[in-house]
């Protein structure tokens, strides 16, 4: 394994980003059940399947067994309508954690993910974003299975399921230190199994959903880096274009640098970037280049190779082009993201060439998107449902810490998730608006206007502006519950 590290530009600057290790890489190829040699036989990854096909099943149904009888048991306060909504948010989770199982194994398999997938994501507080999603995907898991523990309990002798007192008892309603089952009046090895299965397929959905998640930050870091490098090209193109446009109208002494004040950047490394832009522009014609640099400002994206030894790398299905010969690794994005160390010479693009480069990226995000919208809105669904049933279980209840954790977490998931789709977008919308228009670019921008980079779950197109609005409607909803325990107390 080599130990060079590759650079990415992040907001105007160059940040390492590692390879993907051998180690990580045979551990999910053997969960996953992606063939290393042709004679490789998935056992491991049979195993893991059948443990998380077998363990959803006993889930959903010691769930479902568990809530017929609570809506008939005199012991607690459940009706119908709380049973239904119980089996369909469990009959949800299982399925996410299945469908995520399949479809981490489409995306591993797939050689553009392959080729896009680098273990780098956009930083939230200086923290990289796939390690946020592991934080808060296995405190949800830990916390939901500490909060049900009471499943595990073993049966009282006893136990009494009444109030005790003169008047006439009355069901027992939050029995404390009972398992469950015992309070329905079912055996308690249901719930026992009921928690013990959960359990283990909470592992599973952490582990698969987490490897969908980190190839969805991953590929939209990508994207995003692969479009900032079609920016800086455009941006080249219209500062070559301006000049010579400013020399067809007469003008005596053009403003070199005129079109660097409408650029912006994050950092305070401004001055030398278009330093090494005026340099580069007026050597252009002396320095092969073959010799040239990329500048640190640059997109650049050097390959994160995934080098397997000396061995031949077998796939189920066609065999990709990122694996080759006996140095398999994972290739450079060949229809995505250039050679980093080719420098791209500053020329003005003819109209076939913008829109060629723009329907590359175009299709590739467009891939993305078709890939992993179904998951998305899976995922958006079940954390909505599952926020909405709790705010409205706290109408009629006090909430507890675990309650209220298991409530923050999983939301904490969706501006997470949502950002790289929206980083994607917003870059794409730079796209348009930094090509120089000439009067025989018409045409240009009439397709541009149609084929909008965006990555969408759908057809709908996640932006920041769809983030903020969806905070704002869980502040809502606080303010609301606060409003209405305010009135009730009065």
């Amino acid at each position: 394994m080599e130990t060079t590290r590759s650079e990415t530009l992040v907001k105007g600057k160059t940040t390492s980003a590692k390879k993907i290790p051998y180690w990580l890489w045979i551990v999910i190829a053997k969960s996953l059940g992606i063939k290393l040699h042709p004679n490789d036989k998935p056992i491991i990854s049979a195993i893991l399947h059948i443990a998380t096909f077998g363990s959803a099943t006993a889930l959903f149904f010691t769930n479902a067994w568990y809530c017929l009888y609570a809506v008939m048991s005199r012991h607690t306060r459940s009706d119908i309508l709380d049973g239904t909504v119980k089996i369909m948010v469990m009959t949800f989770f299982c399925g996410l954690g299945v469908y995520s199982h399949r479809l981490a194994y489409r995306l591993f398999v797939h050689p553009k993910f392959l080729d896009m997938l680098r273990l780098h994501s956009k930083s939230v507080m200086k923290l990289n974003a796939a390690f946020l999603l592991f934080i808060i995907l296995s405190s949800f898991v830990t916390v939901l299975n500490v909060a049900t523990a009471d499943n595990s309990y073993s049966f009282k002798d006893n136990a009494s399921l009444y109030n005790e007192g003169p008047n006439p008892p009355t069901p027992l309603s939050n029995a404390t230190n009972l398992n469950p089952c015992q309070l329905v009046e079912i055996q308690v090895e249901i719930c026992q199994i009921y928690w013990a299965s959960q359990m283990i397929f909470s592992i599973f959905f952490l582990v698969w959903n987490l490897l969908v998640a980190v190839v969805l930050v991953s590929v939209a870091r990508t994207q995003t880096i692969n479009i900032r490098k079609f920016l800086r090209e455009l941006e080249q193109d219209a500062f070559l274009l301006d000049r010579k446009l400013q020399a067809s109208y007469g003008i005596g002494k053009p403003v070199r640098d005129d079109l660097k004040n409408f650029v912006w950047m994050d950092d305070d490394h401004i001055a030398d970037i278009f330093d090494e832009d005026k340099k580069a522009l007026n050597e252009v014609s002396e320095v092969p280049r073959e010799n040239r640099r990329a500048s640190s400002s640059s997109a650049q994206f050097t390959d994160l190779q995934l080098r397997l030894g000396s061995e031949n790398v077998q796939v189920e299905g066609p065999m990709p082009d990122t694996y080759q010969g006996n140095t398999s690794r994972f290739q450079q994005l060949d229809s995505v993201i250039e050679n980093a160390e080719a420098t791209f010479t500053p020329h003005v693009m003819s109209e076939q060439e913008i829109m060629h480069k723009y329907w590359k990226i175009s299709m590739n995000v467009r891939l993305a998107s078709v890939a992993l919208q179904r998951w998305m809105s899976s995922i958006v669904g079940m954390i909505s449902a599952w926020s909405a049933i709790r705010m409205v279980y706290w109408l009629s209840h006090s909430p507890t810490w675990d309650g209220v954790f298991m409530f923050i977490v999983p939301l904490l998931l969706l501006p997470l998730l949502a950002s790289s789709y929206a980083e994607v977008n917003y870059e794409g919308v730079k796209v348009i608006q930094s090509i120089l228009p000439t009067e025989k670019r018409v045409q240009l921008f009439q397709y541009l206007y149609g084929q909008p980079i965006q990555m969408t779950v759908y057809g709908h197109a996640i932006s920041y502006g769809t983030i903020g609005t969806v905070v704002a409607g869980i502040l809502a909803a606080f303010a609301s519950k606060i409003l209405l325990q305010e009135m009730s107390a009065l």
